[in-house]
């Protein structure tokens, strides 16, 4: 088990482009494919993972990782999703500057972002449709895209700190639901 997290977040840690949001739909996919967690779960994990100092993708690995197999288990994931950003940036810090303003280069990252954009929004409607989000609209189902758009009002046009808006939320959710 513990080799088998390791490895799995290796590999995801060695083919994820775009940071650690990118990677949650694939993080989820092996995570459930693996029976390490349910999807209630992870979206949980996801939104303690937000939440939490550091990136969401380290914090996911040592979520799950504990999830699956306790202490052990997150620090097999968590160093499994960290060794290969570590030895590709080193590999490419060597070489970077001096392919950066290739045509090539510049091409293959510009057909990247598009890509990764679409990685990033499947995992919010991913986690919206374990959420309440989706559900049948009722007076229940409502709060939640209430709280979602004044959410998203709130750090697109109110600029505030991410961490605000999820205190906040917090709050509003023991209030209504409390």
């Amino acid at each position: 088990m513990l080799w088998e997290l390791f490895w799995t977040f290796f590999k995801l840690g060695f083919v994820s482009f775009g940071g650690g949001y990118a990677m949650l739909p694939v993080i989820e996919h092996e995570a459930l494919s693996h029976h390490w967690m349910t999807a209630e779960q992870y979206t949980e994990a996801i939104t303690l993972a937000g939440m939490a100092p550091g990136p969401i993708a380290m914090n996911s690995a040592v979520y799950v990782g504990y999830t699956a197999s306790g202490l052990i288990g997150s620090i097999a994931a968590s160093l499994g999703v960290i060794l290969p950003s570590a030895i590709t940036m080193l590999l490419i810090a060597t070489i970077f500057y001096r392919v950066y303003d290739n045509q090539w280069v510049q091409s293959a990252l510009d057909g990247m972002k598009p890509a990764v954009i679409a990685l990033i929004a499947y995992t919010a409607v991913n986690m919206a449709m374990h959420s309440g989000l989706t559900a049948k609209w009722t007076l229940s189902s409502f709060i939640p895209v209430a709280i979602f758009a004044c959410a998203l009002l709130a750090l697109m046009k109110l600029k505030l700190h991410p961490i605000a808006v999820i205190l906040l939320s917090g709050i509003v959710g023991i209030v209504i639901y409390g």
